[in-house]
């Protein structure tokens, strides 16, 4: 064999193993699985700071609502003037101010706590649809987001 047939050879084996290699299924291509850059207990792309996002398939109640970001509660906190707020909203807004964002009683983060067994329970009990909806139509519980993702 010539030294111009092996520089060629490579690229003919690469061309020929392509040609009959069967197509990759959707699940080869990871379109099941989230990509890395996404969460793996919401499915969706934010920081690791950022609160997770789901797609609620009903309206929420307002007492399960951050009155902060006007979303359902995520890492829910309770002040002790009795409001509860996401932690990562709470948080961000203690950073700039150092009072309840509802009736403005002087607050300090170390002073809320995580709010009761109850709270949590409801919200992982509000319905979500699968945040890959090219792929998936299925709607579950908040709470089983994540087993539904690692299922996929």
């Amino acid at each position: 064999m010539s030294i111009e047939e092996d520089s060629i050879q490579p690229e003919v084996v690469m061309a020929m193993a392509g040609a009959s290699a069967p197509p990759l299924s959707p699940s080869e291509y990871g379109l099941l699985s989230p990509p890395p850059d996404l969460c793996v207990a919401c499915g969706h792309s934010h920081q690791l700071e950022e609160n997770h996002e789901y797609l609620y398939t009903d309206e929420v109640d307002d007492d399960l609502v951050c009155h902060i970001c006007l979303q359902a509660l995520i890492r829910p906190l309770d002040t002790p003037c009795g409001h509860t707020y996401c932690q990562e909203c709470l948080t961000s807004f203690l950073l700039e101010s150092d009072f309840c964002p509802v009736c403005r009683t002087p607050l300090m983060l170390q002073s809320c706590r995580k709010p009761s067994l109850l709270v949590h329970k409801l919200l992982d009990k509000l319905t979500v649809a699968c945040p890959f909806t090219d792929f998936c139509t299925d709607t579950m519980a908040r709470g089983e987001v994540a087993d539904h993702i690692k299922s996929r």
